[in-house]
């Protein structure tokens, strides 16, 4: 390099903290680091929104007296590092489900604007270093929605801070082994807090004269006698009466599980005292019925299909036909690996073929479709004709929950679509496996949408088993047996809370990871038994 040139790039370089841009800002911008450059620095000059497309905020930012919003959307992975500075109030509106990583408040230096920080939804990573604020000011968990406050390093709030978990879902903090002290503590949603793996403290000063709403809880989950502390105030008068009735433990460590009330001592630490009981549950909640309906789905099909004395033979073909659950490619991929990685079944030539068609029912089965086939948006050919293409040993249906939902398909022509299909797989000689939908939501005591219509093709399906002997497997009462049993959240006050969704699947229907894992291995062990009746 000439050395003029070096000279140049060296002056550049020691020039390029100055060059960083100086922006006057407002108004809504969904990328406004496409737009204004990575780095930039931000003075509000109105009331300011920066959109999903955000990603990394590198750059300080002066409120200036203004309003600013940050929305990061469905699961967008966003990080504001810069120091943030004047007077103003800051929104952030994260996803409902972290998908590619929660939102992140970072960086070295201390922030020192002056207003209150509202999450409003989703959850948010606190990660400057410890005793380095991240929230200045009052903070407010959850307006709407879920949303949750998780610290990287000890005390990220600042000490004099006024917290309140607000909102229709629930709010929490995760201390995740970690220490924050704030002020006072107000409660006008379910909260949680999480202690986490290491020791943990959350040191509250007295709030006893705060507002919280009586019919919500407060719920410590990972407590370790010994090791955690939870505090409000320095004598047990830092609470009233009442709200310490609010308050409980998820089966602290070194104690037999379940739910315990909170006790304060007269140095203001809480600690577990007695276990709740629920008081009228939905459905029984004994620990013999939790080890009967736990068999009902703890069922390793995946280990039964790929390891010793499985029924696999080299050159086996199986169909899998379905929705979207089956055209996502999930549930089926996991089937694939076990057997491509099993001792006895990995040197084995098997054949696994996704026939499921994105947004299919019973008929579109077996009709055909010209759209929504697996793989993209394919057509499919009819039922009898793909089992004659792919030379199916074995086809696995899985279908019903759009028959139910938007197809409006009547119970006599479902009926009649499944007999079609066992009649099909007969004539060529294919083994069948019919499995029950399961869910469209996830409350376990009968009450989902369209529950009595999915229960009662569900019923069809089972009928229709039954009267041609066709191998089931049963998801939706395996489904609802682990919803039962891990959804159904004890609270304080002995009522039951019940999620929605994310317990086996991530939108009411689709299976997240749990879901996906538990149709492998019961899908799987019906394959096992219909090869194993075959060769009897």
């Amino acid at each position: 390099m000439h050395n003029s040139l070096r000279q140049l790039v060296a002056i550049l370089a020691a020039l390029a903290p100055s060059l960083v841009m100086a922006v006057d800002v407002s108004g809504e911008h969904i990328n406004p680091n496409s737009k204004f450059g990575k780095g930039a620095e931000y003075r509000l000059t109105g009331n300011t929104t920066f959109g999903w497309q955000t990603g990394m905020l590198a750059g300080a930012i002066d409120f200036n007296g203004q309003n600013f919003v940050l929305e990061t959307g469905g699961g967008n992975h966003t990080v504001v590092s810069g120091v943030i500075s004047g007077k103003g109030s800051f929104e952030w509106i994260g996803g409902s489900v972290p998908q590619v990583g929660p939102s992140v408040l970072g960086g070295e230096q201390p922030n020192s604007y002056q207003g209150r920080f509202t999450l409003k939804r989703g959850v948010l990573d606190l990660d400057k270093p410890a005793g380095v604020d991240a929230i200045t000011g009052d903070l407010l968990i959850g307006t709407k929605d879920h949303a949750r406050i998780r610290l990287k390093q000890s005390q990220q709030i600042n000490d004099a801070a006024l917290v309140t978990f607000g909102g229709a879902g629930i709010s929490g903090i995760e201390l995740q082994g970690h220490r924050e002290t704030i002020e006072s503590l107000s409660i006008e949603t379910h909260t949680e807090i999480v202690m986490g793996d290491q020791p943990a403290a959350l040191i509250v000063g007295d709030c006893s004269s705060r507002a919280w709403k009586l019919d919500k809880t407060l719920t410590i989950f990972g407590f370790k006698p010994g090791q955690d502390s939870v505090s409000f105030g320095k004598s047990d008068k830092g609470l009233s009466p009442s709200q310490l009735a609010r308050i409980g433990f998820a089966s602290p460590v070194g104690l037999p599980e379940g739910l315990y009330t909170a006790t304060i001592g007269a140095d203001g630490q809480l600690a577990p005292g007695s276990i709740v009981k629920a008081i009228d549950p939905p459905f029984d909640v004994s620990t013999t019925a939790i080890a009967a309906r736990a068999k009902q789905y703890e069922v390793p099909g995946l280990a039964k299909l790929s390891g010793p004395g499985n029924p696999l033979k080299d050159g086996l073909t199986i169909a899998f036909f379905g929705d979207s659950i089956t055209w996502q490619n999930v549930f089926l991929s996991q089937i694939d690996k076990a057997i491509q990685s099993g001792m006895p079944t990995k040197a084995r030539t098997v054949k696994l073929i996704n026939r499921g068609i994105n947004g299919g029912g019973v008929l579109s089965l077996r009709d055909g479709s010209k759209e929504g086939g697996y793989p993209g948006n394919s057509p499919q050919e009819p039922f009898a004709k793909l089992l004659a293409a792919d030379q199916a040993d074995l086809a696995v249906v899985f279908i019903g929950i759009n028959d139910v939902w938007w197809r409006n398909t009547t119970p006599e022509v479902f009926e009649e679509g499944l007999r079609d299909l066992v009649t099909a797989a007969a004539a060529k000689k294919t083994k069948l496996v019919l499995a029950t939908m399961t869910l469209r939501g996830e409350l376990p005591h009968g009450k989902n949408s369209d529950d009595p219509k999915i229960e009662q093709y569900s019923e069809i399906t089972r009928k229709v088993a039954a009267d041609t002997k066709t191998t089931l497997v049963d998801l939706r009462r395996a489904a609802v047996a682990y919803l039962q049993n891990h959804n159904a959240q004890l609270r304080v006050d002995g009522t039951l809370y019940f999620k929605p969704s994310g317990v086996l699947t991530y939108d009411g229907v689709h299976p997240n990871a749990i879901g996906n894992t538990l149709l492998a291995n019961l899908i799987s062990d019906g394959i096992v038994r219909a090869l194993s009746d075959a060769a009897k």
